[in-house]
């Protein structure tokens, strides 16, 4: 997990200042950046380590003045350059800041990001800090960062209730810990213009390590194995409730783009409206924020729809039936990958006398990151597209890739691990590194039918925990079982 935490360090010495000619690595002049103009730019903020805004990728989200100077300071420093740079006390430098910027400015390219590094020599500067960003128009303040010692944060609050329509967003830190009982700065203060988020596993809880509270922690967010841009400007996956923060400044910056007129109140209320949807888990009080991306401008349509059947002889009069419904994310799936996969899948189910029927195959129109599985992002697909007449169906979705963080070439999704995210019932996915395709598809159609996640090491079987190229049989008794539970949930229907 990585946090930027406060604890203990106000006696630790600031970062040397850099001379007159700006010459020092540590704190180097802020290049010339010229100015682009962004339709219907949100600005925003992150009170972090500061940002390497030598980084082109960085410094394309940044705010600038008319000039190309670049509007944000370094309250620890004293300076107009907020270089990525935190002292440990054990002398190493940790570079956060850039990290959770880099996230910010790609899920919300029209952002223009005031960076501030945070006064670690004198908390008290959060006065001028805020001062400062209500001077610029920042509408959102992230802070990914913490301590436990509520005194640090003092002046912080007070200041923080002087601007009632800014929207600050807090990390509810990672210490994995009930921050009701232990409390964690600033997340646990009672600030109105306030929400605390944390991070979100595949399964809809608070990811391992970080922090929790029924009462001081609002929102789960999907925060685990996220792609950033690391300091030197190399590609990493970064976990844990800090990188919460910026997905929801984030989501709070592209309903502020709809919406131009809402305050803080007003955010918060949307955000409720959209999320807090009464099925919070209980360690948190508000809901999930399943999808931080999702935007009410994004076409998700079908653009092509088309028809597969069984072969010629391969259907038998008595055979249970399965209506299944097919879903294309990704052009690199061919057509032919996509009928040969579902005709190998349906040799190998024949044995059990099982056939699919009613199956259309439709290809998608969504934004670029909907194309891989995604716990969260499935929603916002699968709500928008998915069948959704009388008769239940199996939904196989053909993807590019999963961003699971236990991943898996392909997936299968039934009542028992979909409790606490419904969606996703009754539902395979595969995705273009899956080899053995027919088989897979099988497989884990076996797994949704039977409504059961049970393997079988028998040799050549299908169940197999491993795919090995030749496993495609089943028992008489995996079958029976298989059809009993299909039309028992109403997933098949007798013939």
């Amino acid at each position: 997990m990585s946090a930027l935490a406060l604890l203990a360090v106000l006696s630790l010495p600031a970062v040397a200042p850099a001379d007159e000619t700006g010459h020092d690595p540590d704190n180097p002049l802020v290049p010339f950046i010229q100015p682009t103009v962004k339709e219907r730019a949100v600005r925003v903020a992150l009170v972090d380590s500061g940002i390497n805004y030598l980084l082109p990728e960085i410094q394309q989200g940044l705010a600038l003045t008319p000039d190309g100077e670049l509007i944000g300071f370094d309250y620890w420093d004293r300076d107009a350059r907020p270089f990525d740079a935190h002292p440990t006390r054990h002398g190493q430098v940790q570079r956060h800041g850039t990290q959770t910027a880099s996230l910010l400015i790609r899920e919300a390219p029209f952002i223009e990001l005031v960076a501030y590094r945070y006064p670690r020599p004198d908390m008290s500067r959060m006065a001028e800090l805020l001062a400062h960003a209500d001077a610029h128009d920042v509408r959102v303040i992230g802070l990914p960062l913490g301590s436990n010692t509520a005194d640090q944060w003092r002046v912080f609050e007070s200041a923080a209730e002087q601007y009632p329509h800014i929207l600050f967003v807090a990390s509810a830190g990672n210490n994995g810990r009930d921050i009701d009982s232990q409390p964690v700065y600033p997340a646990s203060l009672a600030l109105p213009n306030m929400l605390v988020v944390t991070s979100a596993d595949d399964f809809v809880r608070p990811a391992q390590g970080v922090n929790w509270g029924r009462t001081s922690v609002d929102y789960l967010v999907p925060a685990e194995m996220q792609s950033v841009l690391r300091f030197d400007g190399s590609a990493g996956l970064v976990s844990g409730s800090s990188y919460a923060v910026p997905r929801m400044v984030g989501l709070a910056a592209r309903l502020l783009r709809s919406e131009p007129a809402l305050d803080a109140e007003g955010l918060l209320a949307e955000i409720r409206r959209r999320f807090a949807t009464g099925t919070a888990p209980s360690q948190i009080s508000q809901g999930y924020v399943h999808d931080p991306r999702q935007d009410d401008e994004d076409i998700i349509a079908i653009s092509e729809t088309s028809d597969w059947n069984p072969g010629a002889g391969s259907v038998s009069a008595t055979a249970v039936s399965v209506p299944i419904d097919v879903l294309v994310l990704d052009d690199q799936w061919e057509t032919q990958q996509v009928t040969q996969t579902l005709d190998a899948a349906h040799e190998i189910l024949s044995q059990c006398n099982l056939t699919f029927t009613g199956v259309q195959i439709r290809s998608v129109q969504i934004p670029d990151y909907l194309k891989d599985l995604e716990t969260g992002a499935s929603k916002t697909l699968l709500d928008a597209i998915r069948y959704s007449g009388a008769q239940r169906r199996v939904t196989v979705v053909f993807a590019r890739d999963t961003r699971m963080n236990q991943p898996f070439d392909a997936e299968a999704f039934g009542k028992g691990n979909t409790r606490s995210r419904p969606w996703l019932t009754d539902s395979v996915w595969l995705t273009l590194a899956l080899r053995d395709r027919g088989i897979g598809l099988a497989h884990e159609l076996f797994h949704v039918l039977a409504n059961s996640g049970e393997h079988n090491e028998m040799p050549g079987n299908l169940m197999l925990r491993r795919t090995t190229g030749s496993n495609r049989t089943l028992t008489d008794s995996q079958c029976e079982f298989m059809r009993l539970n299909a039309l028992d949930a109403g997933l098949a229907d007798a013939g």
